[in-house]
């Protein structure tokens, strides 16, 4: 972090800031908003920052840089980027800083190291100018125009929960009525659902078009599967979140249940996910009956998620087991890896949202809802998972699916 403060505010002032970053804190929605910002674009922080004529103050961040920054830190206005967001009123995309002649002699390349920057304008639902939310990073890059198109509707999303911080004044602002709630609910269910899918879509589609072409050389065909990969993780997030919405308002997941081989389906998904992860061993055992009724497209939520976290938090070149056991009334899924154990403090809170085993693999930038989905699933099917994790054993997820009628 650069020195490049602001001096101290006046009191009133200070006053009044200090309210404004508490007011953002207190809305749950941030800290969703500001992981799908990073998750979306590369970059390595995503602010929500307080913007006045004579101040710039950070109201939340998601560091995954190293930066510094906290809520309730400043800067010297004059410095940031985001005083230009301020002056224009207007969205601003920077790809190379140091390059773009527009910022040629800005501070902000200097001073902060900033190469890449994206932003909009973040306004009351009464139009007022309250900020600015960005994400930026220290290395340049690609950043297609359509992403603030899904800035400005995030954007839109927080200035909407802003105003209704304003309107509960110094009150509990963290008991939504039910009518917020679910205005709420449909706001976020709308923006990833529509907004952040439809360019998700065409980007995998034009991507999976050139992998097709027969001229393409290793390397370009290895940046084209990244892409998919890429667009691959950032759907999961997507229906995620949609799930995430859904269970928190307290309904119940939809089940479209049909008859299902457990066995020879658990080997389907495992065979899809092989291609993606073939350093790695994937071992299947089988055995008992494996017939039962469940939804498909849940259970291959509920086992890509299990191996996908099988994946993130066991060491390299360690295999990943995955057992299907047929028994009375339920068949059992079992997915363990090697490693170090869950820390013991963690595992009742473990299927709780946002959160996670432990701290590594964090690279991957998950928002910490796989299990929480995973549990949701479960139970939406009439079952249980339960976790055992040591260091002699490794970690075990054991889900038990009742057959149904």
């Amino acid at each position: 972090m650069s020195d490049s403060r602001t001096p101290p505010p006046r009191p009133y002032v200070a006053e009044r800031l200090a309210a404004d970053v508490a007011a953002v804190g207190r809305i749950d929605a941030v800290k969703t908003v500001l992981r799908v910002l990073l998750q979306t674009t590369g970059l390595g922080l995503a602010v929500v920052a307080r913007v006045t004529a004579e101040s710039w103050t950070c109201c939340a961040v998601l560091d995954e840089i190293d930066f510094g920054l906290r809520p309730g830190d400043t800067l010297e206005l004059v410095t940031t980027f985001c005083n230009t967001v301020r002056g224009s009123a207007a969205p601003l995309l920077i790809t190379h800083a140091s390059k773009d002649p527009r910022f040629t002699h800005h501070p902000a390349p200097k001073l902060y190291n900033v190469e890449s920057y994206i932003a909009v304008p973040l306004l009351r639902r009464d139009g007022s100018f309250f900020g600015v939310m960005c994400a930026l990073d220290p290395k340049p890059a690609d950043l297609p125009v359509d992403k603030l198109e899904i800035f400005r509707h995030l954007a839109d999303l927080v200035g909407h929960q802003l105003e209704h911080e304003d309107e509960l004044g110094q009150r509990d602002a963290q008991l939504l009525s039910a009518r917020e709630a679910t205005q709420l609910r449909e706001q976020l269910i709308g923006i990833v659902s529509h907004d952040l899918r439809n360019p998700l879509n065409a980007i995998a589609l034009s991507a999976a078009t050139l992998l097709r072409r027969t001229d393409l050389d290793d390397r370009a065909r290895r940046g084209i599967r990244r892409i998919l990969d890429a667009a691959d993780r950032a759907n999961r997030l997507i229906l995620d979140l949609l799930d995430f919405t859904q269970a928190r308002m307290g309904q119940t997941l939809p089940m479209k249940r049909q008859s299902l081989d457990l066995h020879a389906f658990t080997q389907q998904v495992v065979d899809e996910l092989r291609p993606a992860v073939m350093e790695r061993e994937l071992e299947l055992e089988s055995e008992g009956e494996g017939q039962g009724e469940w939804d498909p497209d849940r259970i291959a939520q509920v086992l890509t998620n299990l191996l996908t976290n099988a994946l993130q938090y066991s060491p390299a070149g360690t295999p990943i087991r995955v057992r299907t056991r047929g028994e009375a009334t339920a068949v059992l899924l079992i997915v363990s890896n090697e490693g170090p154990p869950i820390p013991v403090e963690l595992l009742p809170t473990l299927f709780e949202p946002m959160t996670r085993g432990t701290g590594e693999g964090s690279e991957r930038r998950s928002i910490g809802l796989g299990l929480f989905i995973v549990d949701q699933i479960v139970r939406a099917h009439g079952g249980r998972i339960e976790v055992s994790s040591t260091a002699e054993e490794g970690t075990s997820f054991r889900v038990l699916l009742p057959r149904g009628s």
